[in-house]
């Protein structure tokens, strides 16, 4: 019977869990109440034990609603608020109303030969043309005149990371199992511009001191609109893969509707358990810290008045 239970603890990795947590909590926090307990007294050493324990509790929390790691609640995330086909304005999100067509903004081949960097960066000889979103990547005056033209929106680099996000949220959302609009997700439609407005107000001081203080007044920015982003695609014309051969470069159907996916950002709460457990924590600590406090001045007071009382019988 024993063999078999112990053979079920080794076998399941929660038992083992367990059993290290516990182990863990007896030996370190153990042998501090012990060693506290045995000079100061049992009611003592457990008072300053568990002072020390919310102590830790509260630094570990502080710590943890800083960075966004431990005691996590649910992520930020992108949701599709609504698709609009043909005219941005179509869209139901009131905010889309000032949203360009890619056929009203300036033709990426054209402009990458507009600077040696471009030319250099994006050569004609390139197998796949660039987006606005790669060409504004390397030139910064012409994402300034861009950003112009389609405010309050603001276009977003291909390397930016809300990129990346928005476009894995749009290809399942047009997929087969959602609004199923393409039924091979991202491989029947090419993507034209991404766009952002709302949040936060951006960083302008790229200095380090502007960097240092962004990052201050940033964490103290309290209702900010809604951060809402725009993914624009246009189905691809359809080609043959010929055999032996590696399939061929999607291509945009110039003569096909632009498909304009409104994205919501969800703020989430993912600092939200960690600052609850902080706040607890700082409060029993408080308490504990005051009842610590309490003690030693009835000790000094009892040790005062025992004082005169011991000289007068010497």
């Amino acid at each position: 019977m024993t063999l078999d239970i112990l053979s079920s603890i080794t076998w399941d990795p929660g038992f083992k869990g367990l059993l290290t947590v516990a182990v863990a909590v007896i030996i370190l926090c153990g042998s501090v109440a012990l060693i506290l307990g045995t000079n100061s007294g049992a009611r003592l050493g457990f008072l300053i034990a568990l002072t020390g324990l919310f102590g830790w509790f509260l630094v570990m929390g502080i710590v943890w609603s800083l960075y966004g790691i431990g005691y996590k609640g649910p992520a930020p995330t992108w949701k599709v608020a609504d698709t609009a086909v043909g005219n941005p304005a179509a869209s139901k999100i009131g905010v889309a109303d000032s949203l360009p067509l890619p056929s009203d903004l300036p033709d990426p081949d054209k402009e990458r030969t507009r600077t040696p960097e471009l030319i250099k960066e994006f050569p004609a000889t390139a197998p796949k043309a660039p987006t606005l979103g790669d060409l504004i990547s390397v030139d910064a005056p012409l994402a300034k005149e861009i950003n112009a033209k389609v405010g309050p929106w603001k276009m977003l680099e291909t390397s930016n990371k809300y990129t990346g996000e928005t476009q894995s949220v749009v290809s399942e959302a047009l997929g087969p199992d959602d609004q199923n609009l393409f039924p091979n997700g991202a491989a029947d439609y090419v993507v034209l511009d991404t766009f952002v407005t709302g949040g936060k107000t951006g960083r302008t001081d790229n200095s380090i001191i502007g960097r240092i203080k962004y990052k201050f007044t940033s964490a103290v920015q309290f209702n900010n609109k809604n951060l809402y982003a725009a993914v624009m695609v246009q189905p691809i014309i359809p080609q043959v893969t010929k055999p032996g051969q590696a399939p061929p470069l999607p291509i945009a159907d110039k003569d096909a509707p632009v498909y304009t996916i409104i994205l919501e950002r969800d703020r989430g709460a993912l600092r939200l358990p960690s600052i609850s457990f902080t706040i607890f924590s700082g409060l029993v600590f408080g308490v504990l810290s005051f009842m610590l406090h309490n003690r030693d001045k009835l000790a000094a007071t009892q040790r005062a008045a025992a004082a005169p009382a011991a000289g007068a019988g010497a």
